[in-house]
């Protein structure tokens, strides 16, 4: 049975030699460094995916050949079964159809699936939200946060 220790027997703590270690869910200080350099190189090919153009192949075949290479880079057929690669797929859809600054703030969050980019976005809303003021002498339509800091 455990005991729970109140903040006034910190004391006790203390002579006993307790250390108190509060735990926050940082995944990606423990994440394997072979699963980190995956999920950079799934990135990458699905940007290379992404990014190709007609006129970086000598001709249709070779454009579509390619294209084939780095789809399978990306989805890795071999390794995924056909629900993840759908997921994949409607995720991708999902952060696209997002706002503009909701979609980068989404992407900067890399859910790997659909479920997880949707509790992301459901749990921003439910933040509330903070006065906005257009950024002085700026163009692109940016706005800056003037809510209290904590």
């Amino acid at each position: 049975m455990a005991t729970v220790l109140e903040p006034e027997d910190q004391d006790l703590w203390e002579e006993e030699g307790i250390l108190m270690v509060k735990l926050e869910d940082d995944s990606t200080w423990m994440q394997d460094p072979v699963l980190q350099k995956d999920d950079a190189v799934l990135e990458t090919s699905h940007q290379n995916f992404r990014r190709f153009r007609y006129q970086e192949a000598s001709g249709p075949r070779e454009a579509l050949s390619r294209l084939r290479e780095l789809c399978h880079q990306w989805l890795r057929p071999e390794r995924r079964t056909k629900e993840q690669i759908l997921d994949l797929l409607v995720l991708e859809q999902f952060l696209t159809v997002l706002p503009g600054e909701l979609q980068s703030w989404v992407r900067g969050q890399r859910p790997e699936s659909g479920e997880e980019a949707v509790t992301l976005v459901e749990g921003l809303q439910k933040q509330p939200r903070r006065p906005r003021r257009a950024c002085v002498g700026c163009d692109r339509g940016c706005s800056l946060d003037f809510g209290s800091r904590k």
